[in-house]
C-alpha cells in the first residue's frame, strides 16, 4: 500500500477514514477538509524544549494517545494526513506508525491540491467523538535512535547516515542560523527532503529508486536527520514508498549542537 493518497481517492472514503489536519489550529480555522481534526506540532507533537533534545523533542506519548482518542483514534483505525504541501505531515506520520499504526496515508500535494482539484473546505470545527476511544498504542522503539547511538554510528560507520536539509546548510556553504550547524554529520550524505516531492504528490516509484539507489545497495540499516526532527520525516515517507526502512534521531542537528563532544563536517560526501 502506497503512503500517499490522491483527492479523489480520499473524497470516496471520507466515511471510513479519520482526517487529520497537521497545519495547527490557526490554519484549521479558515478552511479545512470535512471531518477533518486539527493537531498542532508544538502542542500535540512536540514536548517541552530542554538543554538537550533539540527543537522539537518527541511529545509525552501518553498526552498524545489521549488527544488522539478523542478522535476516534485506535490501534486498528485508518488515518489520513493533510498539511499545506509540504512540511508536518511527516511527523505525524511517523508519530503514528511510531505508535504502532499501521494504515496511515499523506494526502498527495495537500490541501493546495484538494482546493486545486474542485473539492470543498468547510470553516465548521468537527465534533470530538462522545464516547472516547481506547488507543493502546506499542511504541516501535527500533524507528528512534539517540544522539549517543547516531555519534556511535558515525564513528563506527555502522549505519547510512542521511541528512535531510537543504544541500547548502549540509554542506556549511552557508551559515546555519536556525541551529548553529554549519555542515554535517561526519559520513552523513545528502537527501533534502523536497527532491522526492512535487506539486502533486512524491516524485514516481522510478525516480525515487534511482534517487536512493545508493542508500538501497548499501546494506546497512539507515537513520535520518534534519534540523530538529520534523522534515526528515518527509524524507523517510519517500524512502518508504520505496521499501527503504530508516530510523529518525529526532534531535537531530537542534540537539546535536548542544554537545560539546559532537564532531561537525564540512563538504559534500557520497556512498562507496
Amino acid at each position: 500500500m502506497s503512503n500517499f493518497i490522491s483527492p479523489a481517492e480520499l473524497s470516496s472514503i471520507m466515511d471510513d477514514v479519520i482526517i487529520l489536519d497537521a497545519r495547527g489550529f490557526h490554519d484549521y480555522k479558515k478552511g479545512h477538509v470535512q471531518g477533518a481534526f486539527p493537531v498542532d506540532i508544538e502542542k500535540d507533537l512536540s514536548g517541552p524544549v530542554g538543554e538537550h533534545g533539540g527543537r522539537h523533542p518527541l511529545p509525552n506519548m501518553d498526552q498524545l494517545a489521549s488527544r488522539l482518542e478523542t478522535f476516534g483514534i485506535t490501534t486498528e483505525s485508518k488515518v489520513v494526513i493533510y498539511d499545506s504541501w509540504l512540511l508536518l505531515a511527516g511527523r505525524l506520520w511517523w508519530l503514528l506508525r511510531y505508535m504502532g499504526l499501521t494504515d496511515v496515508r499523506v494526502l498527495a500535494g495537500g490541501i493546495e491540491r484538494w482546493v486545486r482539484e474542485g473539492y470543498p473546505l468547510t470553516k465548521d470545527p468537527t465534533p470530538l467523538v462522545q464516547d472516547a476511544t481506547e488507543f493502546n498504542y506499542t511504541l516501535q522503539d527500533h524507528m528512534v535512535m539517540s544522539r549517543d547511538e547516531v555519534l556511535e554510528a558515525s564513528n563506527s560507520q555502522s549505519h547510512v547516515i542521511i541528512d535531510a536539509r537543504s544541500p547548502e546548510r549540509y554542506s556549511g556553504v552557508v551559515p546555519d542560523t536556525m541551529d548553529g550547524m554549519t555542515g554535517h554529520i561526519p559520513g552523513a550524505i545528502n537527501h533534502f527532503y523536497e527532491s522526492g516531492y512535487t506539486a502533486a504528490g512524491p516524485r514516481t516509484t522510478e525516480e525515487l529508486q534511482d534517487m536512493y539507489l545508493a542508500a538501497m545497495n548499501d546494506g546497512r540499516p539507515i537513520v535520518t536527520y534534519c534540523g530538529s526532527g520534523v522534515t526528515a520525516c518527509n524524507a523517510m515517507l519517500t524512502m518508504h514508498e520505496v521499501g527503504i526502512d530508516s530510523a529518525l534521531y529526532v534531535g537531530s542537528s537542534s540537539d546535536w549542537v548542544t554537545y560539546d563532544d559532537s564532531p561537525i563536517q564540512r563538504g559534500v560526501e557520497t556512498l562507496g
